[in-house]
C-alpha cells in the first residue's frame, strides 16, 4: 500500500510526521478503474451501509461505470475465490455478493463514486459515495482511493466536495484528509421521528500548494446557494457555516414554507401523488423483470423443448413472437414512462417553495461570504492529518491556522500514486 504521512503536533505546536500503524493484513492494496462485474459487491456494500451512503439505483451505478467514474479497492496477495458477503456490522445486515464477482486476483475492499464536474463548473468534482468494508476501515484504503480519483481527475479540475450528513463519523475522515466544512442545507427525512438531518459540504482544495490566494493563481473555494435535485428531490437552502462555529454544532432546519407558484395541494395531497409515483415505478420494475425472466427462460430452454414440431424429418422451433406484440409490448412501456414521468413533475410542481426573498438573501450571503474569505484566506485553512493532494507543479505552502487546532502549517509530505 502507499505511505500516508499523518501529521501531528508536540506539546510545542510544532508538526511531526507520525508513523502509521501496518494494515490489518501483509495483502497489498489495488486501486483500478471498476469494470462492470464489480456491481454486485458495490451493490450489496451500498445496501449493508445504505443509512451512511444513501442509495443509487442501479441504473445510476452502472451507467457511472461505463463512464470510469468508479474506482475500485483490492486486495492481492491471496486468491480469494470464494463468495463473498458484505456486513455493516449488524447481525441482520449480511448481504451475499457472490453474484458474478470476478475475485481471482483479490477480493475488493471498498469503492469510490466520483465525477470530475459538478453543477457544471469544470473546476469542481463532487464525491458520491466512498465505502469501505468493515474489516478494511482505518486501514488508508479510502485516502488511496481519494488520491487515486485526484490524480484520475481532469486537469482543470481542482476543487472537490462531498455531501456528508451532520450525524455520521464519516465527517472526521473528510475532515483528516482536508476538508473544509464549508456550508449546509437541511436534508431530508420526514418519516424520522427525530426531524430531518442536517447535511455538511466539504470541499478541498486538490493541487498540492493551492492556498486560495488570487494573488499567486489559488482557488477560491466555493459552494451552491440552494439545490433541488439528488435523493431529496426538494428544493433546500444553503447556507456558510458561521465563523466560529464548529460543523459538528447544531444548525437550524431551513425548510420550504410556501406552497409552489399555481398549486394548492394540501400535505396529504403531496403524498397521494408520491404514492402514485411510487405505485408507477414498481409497475414498470414488475415489466422490465417479467421481461428478464422471459428472455432468461427463452435462452435455458433445452433443445429437445424447443422443437417441438417434426413433420417429414423437419423440426421447427417454438414460433418468435410477432413484430405486432414487440410493437404493442414497446407501447405499454412508453406508456408507462410517460405516465411516471408527468407524476414526477406533478409532485414536483405541488411540494412548497422557499419564498424568493429567502432565495436571494442565500445567494447574497453565500456571495459575501465567499468575498470575504476571499479576502483572507487564512479563515479556512484546514489541517489535515494525511496529504491526498494532487501533485501538480506547485510549491508547498507554510502559514498558520487560526482555527481550533492553533497548529501551523508545514510542507506536505508527499503520497505515492496508489
Amino acid at each position: 500500500m502507499s505511505d500516508v504521512i499523518r501529521i501531528d503536533t508536540n506539546p510545542a505546536g510544532v508538526p511531526v510526521p507520525v508513523e502509521l500503524p501496518q494494515p490489518r493484513s501483509q495483502q497489498d492494496i489495488t486501486i483500478r478503474p471498476a469494470m462492470a462485474s464489480d456491481y454486485p459487491f458495490i451493490d450489496a456494500l451500498q445496501k449493508a451501509n445504505s443509512k451512511a451512503v444513501g442509495f443509487m439505483w442501479e441504473k445510476a451505478i452502472k451507467g457511472h461505470l461505463s463512464k470510469g467514474n468508479v474506482l475500485v479497492a483490492v486486495a492481492t496477495g491471496t486468491v480469494n475465490s470464494s463468495p463473498c458477503s458484505v456486513n455493516s456490522g449488524d447481525a441482520d445486515s449480511t448481504v451475499d455478493c457472490s453474484l458474478g464477482t470476478d475475485h481471482s486476483t483479490g477480493s475488493p475492499v471498498g469503492y469510490l463514486i466520483a465525477v470530475d464536474r459538478y453543477l457544471k463548473r469544470d473546476e469542481l468534482g463532487i464525491i458520491y459515495q466512498m465505502n469501505v468494508v468493515p474489516e478494511w476501515r482505518r486501514s488508508l484504503v479510502a485516502a488511496n482511493l481519494l488520491k487515486a480519483k485526484f490524480e484520475a481527475s481532469a486537469y482543470g479540475c481542482r476543487l472537490y466536495c462531498c455531501w456528508c450528513a451532520q450525524d455520521l463519523e464519516a465527517n472526521h475522515f473528510w475532515e483528516a484528509m482536508g476538508f473544509v466544512p464549508l456550508a449546509f442545507r437541511t436534508g431530508g427525512g420526514r418519516k424520522r421521528k427525530a426531524g430531518p438531518r442536517m447535511h455538511i459540504f466539504w470541499q478541498k482544495r486538490i493541487r498540492e500548494g493551492d492556498t486560495g490566494d488570487p494573488a499567486s493563481g489559488g482557488t477560491p473555494y466555493w459552494f451552491p446557494s440552494q439545490t433541488g435535485a439528488g435523493a431529496i428531490g426538494e428544493d433546500r437552502l444553503v447556507l456558510p457555516i458561521p465563523p466560529g462555529t464548529h460543523w459538528s454544532d447544531a444548525k437550524p432546519i431551513v425548510l420550504p414554507n410556501g406552497p409552489a407558484p399555481g398549486s394548492e395541494a394540501t400535505k396529504d395531497e403531496v403524498l397521494l401523488l408520491e404514492s402514485e409515483v411510487q405505485r408507477l415505478e414498481r409497475e414498470r420494475k414488475q415489466r422490465v423483470k417479467q421481461k428478464k425472466d422471459a428472455a432468461l427462460k427463452l435462452a435455458t430452454k433445452s433443445e429437445a423443448t424447443q422443437r417441438t414440431v417434426k413433420r417429414g424429418g423437419l423440426r421447427f422451433g417454438a414460433p418468435m413472437p410477432s413484430p405486432a406484440a414487440k410493437e404493442a409490448e414497446q407501447q405499454a412501456e412508453a406508456a408507462v414512462d410517460a405516465e411516471l414521468k408527468q407524476a414526477k413533475k406533478a409532485v414536483k410542481a405541488a411540494k412548497k417553495k422557499f419564498d424568493p426573498a429567502q432565495e436571494a438573501f442565500a445567494r447574497e450571503l453565500k456571495d459575501r461570504w465567499l468575498e470575504h474569505v476571499a479576502t483572507d484566506p487564512g479563515l479556512l485553512l484546514p489541517i489535515p492529518k494525511y496529504d491526498v493532494c494532487r501533485q501538480i507543479e506547485a510549491t508547498g505552502f507554510t502559514g498558520s491556522a487560526n482555527g481550533r487546532g492553533q497548529r501551523d502549517l508545514i510542507e506536505p509530505k508527499r503520497l505515492d500514486a496508489a
